[in-house]
């Protein structure tokens, strides 16, 4: 049985996990409008279109569209994303990277990515893929027990 304490110590490390800033490895742009961003660059990529809509993106980062909009429009003043009424469904705002955002999202990710080569150097690949296994682990059982709480 998995002691109190320990129990303590899962929700503590879960939340602290939760809680990083990012934004100290970014130059020009927050942690949300990084967030942002990478949500409409992925859509672009899954999807192979430019435009999506607010509550694509809100969907896919689990966000209200009131808080995506914002975001949104704080990027849109930096010209990096630019809105256009959707042709087919007037009441749709689809939302595209610009050129230049495109540049300041690339070259935000090569910040990322050289933060977290430095600390999966110190955390070593064996001990890396330990916590890959464990964290599949993790969300497969925190799955299962969501579905089985959904259903009672």
């Amino acid at each position: 049985m998995v002691t109190y304490d320990k129990r303590l110590d899962f929700l503590t490390t879960i939340h602290s996990l939760a809680q990083l800033n990012f934004s100290v490895v970014l130059s020009q742009i927050s942690q949300t409008e990084f967030l942002v961003m990478s949500a409409i660059n992925k859509l672009e990529r899954l999807y192979n279109s430019s435009n999506y809509g607010i509550s694509n993106i809100a969907d896919s980062l689990h966000v209200s569209s009131p808080a995506i909009s914002r975001t949104i429009t704080s990027l849109e003043n930096k010209g990096y994303v630019e809105r256009k009424i959707d042709k087919l469904n007037r009441r749709n705002t689809l939302v595209r990277l610009t050129e230049n955002g495109m540049t300041v999202f690339e070259n935000e990710c090569n910040q990322i990515y050289c933060f977290m080569n430095n600390v999966v150097n110190r955390m070593g690949e064996e001990k890396l893929n330990e916590l890959f296994l464990l964290s599949n682990e993790l969300l497969e059982n925190v799955e299962k027990e969501i579905k089985s709480r959904e259903k009672d």
